[in-house]
């Protein structure tokens, strides 16, 4: 260490803190990116397609509900609006499946949504709509057989694969969440040690340069007032090739 010079070993913990400030604001930076990231895929992948899962499940139902509600009300009013109710409300659920579809899909989802696509096809195709017809044609004995027959069964299937798919979303969301918690870990454990080994290397370099420093300058000191006094038997420690060694060698 006394070889160098102080400029050096100055350049050296400025390079050193720098480097470090440099390290610990890159891992935080690394770690808001994936955060924001995490976010982004947890809202649109998870969130909007539980919530789009949420609605289908209810417009299944509402469906189901509004075509048995017109055979409990058998005026021509209730009726009609029960056919028309169930036609919106098929229109909705595959404007809200289409919206789902439109993301990316990992396989095992993309399988689970196959299964879901064509079980709620079989219940819209063979029963929904026969009994929308049915109730337009005010032939209510069809639509009471088509619900006991076709349409319950057909909504028991669709709504546990409907309900299988929304746990698969609720399991990625939580997976999700559980792999940024363990990444926040790890980077906020990684930074706190770049702080402890930097603060470390600091105050071991700062007192050993401090040393190096105000000790030759204190023996520089007395050597020159000695001088001053005419002692000239003062023994000159010169090794080194720092800017104290040069002033001693000088004296």
């Amino acid at each position: 260490m006394n070889q160098l010079k102080i400029s050096t070993r100055l350049n050296i913990l400025i390079g050193v803190m720098a480097l470090l400030l440099l390290l610990i604001g890159s891992i935080g930076l690394y770690g808001m990116s994936k955060s924001d990231e995490a976010l982004d895929m947890s809202y649109k992948d998870s969130t909007v397609s539980i919530s789009l899962m949420s609605d289908i499940k209810y417009l299944m139902l509402r469906n189901r509900m509004m075509i048995a509600n017109a055979l409990v009300v058998q005026t021509p009013e209730n009726i009609k609006r029960g056919a028309d109710e169930v036609e919106i409300g098929i229109a909705k659920i595959n404007k809200n499946w289409s919206d789902y579809m439109s993301g990316p899909k990992v396989p095992e989802e993309a399988l689970l949504a196959k299964t879901y696509a064509e079980k709620r096809s079989v219940y819209e195709q063979q029963g929904l709509q026969p009994a929308v017809a049915a109730l337009r044609a005010n032939d209510l004995p069809a639509v009471e057989m088509i619900l006991a027959e076709k349409i319950r069964p057909s909504f028991d299937a669709a709504r546990e694969a409907v309900n299988v798919l929304e746990k698969f979303q609720l399991t990625e969301a939580k997976q999700s969440f559980e792999a940024n918690s363990a990444r926040y870990q790890t980077i906020r454990a990684i930074s706190m040690v770049s702080i402890v080994l930097g603060l470390l290397f600091a105050v071991g370099f700062g007192l050993s340069l401090l040393r190096s420093i105000t000790a030759p300058l204190r023996r520089a000191a007395a050597v020159a007032e000695a001088i001053a006094q005419g002692d000239l038997t003062q023994s000159v420690d010169t090794s080194g090739n720092n800017e104290i060694s040069v002033l001693m060698r000088a004296m």
